[in-house]
């Protein structure tokens, strides 16, 4: 993923308010989760994990309803900052290490760019629309 920017074409289009080109919207949410290693073997669509990251039509209700128990709601758009799905991709909180996993400094090639974080902290402030 890294230096792809495939997430801000398959965007609705309009400005990102981020300004680093990669669009705020769901389209790139549902990317960084199928381009990084947040489901498959033993993650997110393993039974014995309770956060089910499955891209279908079911994730967006998924994002905005779950409340973790480590870092709250997986989505606040009251608090972006505060949303455990930002929280988690910058740093742990609290039991829960920084995601994906292989994650450690920012830079790494396993970690979510930061302008993609960007981007979906800024989509979680206009209001996580579908």
């Amino acid at each position: 993923m890294t230096g792809s920017t495939s997430a801000s074409t398959s965007g609705a289009g309009g400005s990102t308010g981020s300004g680093s080109g990669v669009e705020p919207t769901f389209d790139t949410v549902k990317y960084v989760i199928e381009n990084v290693t947040c489901f498959g073997a033993g993650c997110h669509n393993d039974d014995m994990n309770r956060l089910d990251l499955q891209v279908d039509g079911e994730l967006h209700a998924r994002l905005t309803s779950h409340i973790t128990e480590d870092c709250g709601p997986l989505v606040d758009t009251s608090n972006p900052e505060e949303s455990a799905l930002i929280k988690v991709l910058k740093g742990p909180c609290g039991s829960t290490p920084r995601m994906p996993l292989e994650c450690i400094n920012d830079g790494d090639a396993k970690c979510v760019p930061a302008d993609y974080i960007e981007a979906m902290t800024q989509w979680i402030a206009d209001g996580a629309q579908e």
